[in-house]
C-alpha cells in the first residue's frame, strides 16, 4: 500500500475527481478526511470507503471559508492525530460567458473558491506538516491554467494562479521536505463537466454532452475520475518523492488534439 499510514485531507470529496481519489487513496492505506459543502455527496464518500474496508470521516467545508479550513485540518488532527498530504480539489466551475457578461460577484466567488481558499488551507496545513517532518500538497488545476479557451475569464485564470501558488510552495518548503505538485485534468466525466457548457449545449443530456466532449479528443473520450485519482496517488506517494513544483497533465490527449475541435 502506497500511502499506508498517512493522514490525507481531500477536498471536493462528494463526488467526481475528489470522491474517486479519496476511494483510490484510501485503497493506498490512507486514513482520509473527506470535506466538501455536500453532506450528502461527503457522506457517501465515507460509507463508500468504510464498505472497502478503509478509514474515513466526513467534514462539511466550504474552503472560501477561513473557519472551515481551520476546522477541517483540526479535524485530521484530533481524529487521526496528524496530517500529512492536502489535496486542493474543490474547485467552481465557470459557465460559458464573455468576459464582460462575467458579474464581479461571480469572479470573486471562482477566485474565493479556486485560489484563495486552497491558500488558506495551505496556510493552516503547514505547521502540521513540520510536525510531522514533512507532507504534500497537491491541487486540481485544469488543462485551462496553461491553454486558456475563450469565455473562462475567471475560471482559468484561478487555475492558472494555483500553478504558480504551488511552485511557490516547492520553492520555499523544500527545506522542510514539503512537495507540492499539481493535476491537470483535461475534460472530466463528473457531473462539473455540464457546468461549464453555455448556449444550446445547456439543455443536452450529461451522456450527449460527454459524447460531444469525447469528438475532442484523441483517445474518443473523456477523461475519467479514477484517472485524475491514480495520478493523485503517485503524486502523494514515495515514488514521487523528488517531484515537486511540477504539473501533471492528465488530458486524455486533448492538449494534442485540439486542432480536432
Amino acid at each position: 500500500m502506497r500511502l499506508k499510514g498517512k493522514v490525507a485531507i481531500i477536498t471536493g470529496a462528494g463526488s467526481g475527481i475528489g470522491r474517486a481519489s479519496a476511494i483510490r487513496f484510501a485503497e493506498e492505506g490512507a486514513k482520509v478526511i473527506v470535506a466538501d459543502v455536500n453532506e450528502t455527496g461527503g457522506s457517501e464518500t465515507v460509507e463508500k470507503i468504510k464498505a472497502q474496508g478503509g478509514d474515513a470521516v466526513f467534514v462539511r467545508a466550504d474552503i472560501s471559508k477561513d473557519a472551515d479550513c481551520k476546522r477541517m485540518i483540526n479535524v485530521a488532527v484530533e481524529t487521526y492525530g496528524g496530517l500529512d498530504i492536502l489535496y486542493n480539489n474543490a474547485g467552481l466551475p465557470q459557465r460559458e460567458k464573455f468576459f464582460y457578461e462575467c458579474s464581479n460577484e461571480e469572479w470573486d466567488a471562482i477566485m474565493n473558491v479556486n485560489l484563495r481558499g486552497p491558500f488558506i488551507a495551505c496556510k493552516y496545513a503547514y505547521p502540521e506538516f513540520v510536525k510531522a517532518g514533512g507532507g504534500v500538497y497537491l491541487a486540481t488545476a485544469s488543462l485551462g491554467a496553461n491553454m486558456p479557451r475563450a469565455m473562462s475569464c475567471a475560471y482559468s485564470p484561478s487555475k492558472a494562479g494555483i500553478i504558480n501558488l504551488y511552485k511557490v510552495l516547492a520553492s520555499e518548503l523544500a527545506k522542510d521536505n514539503i512537495r507540492a505538485n499539481v493535476l491537470l485534468p483535461g475534460p472530466t466525466a463528473s457531473p462539473m463537466l455540464k457546468q461549464f457548457m453555455g448556449g444550446d449545449r445547456e439543455n443536452m443530456s450529461d451522456e450527449e454532452i460527454r459524447d460531444l466532449v469525447a469528438q475532442s479528443m484523441a483517445f474518443g473520450r473523456c477523461v475519467e475520475p479514477v484517472d485524475i485519482a491514480n495520478a493523485a496517488v503517485f503524486l502523494a506517494s514515495d515514488e514521487a518523492s523528488n517531484i515537486s513544483g511540477e504539473t501533471l497533465l492528465v488530458d486524455g490527449g486533448r492538449s494534442v488534439a485540439r486542432g480536432r475541435d
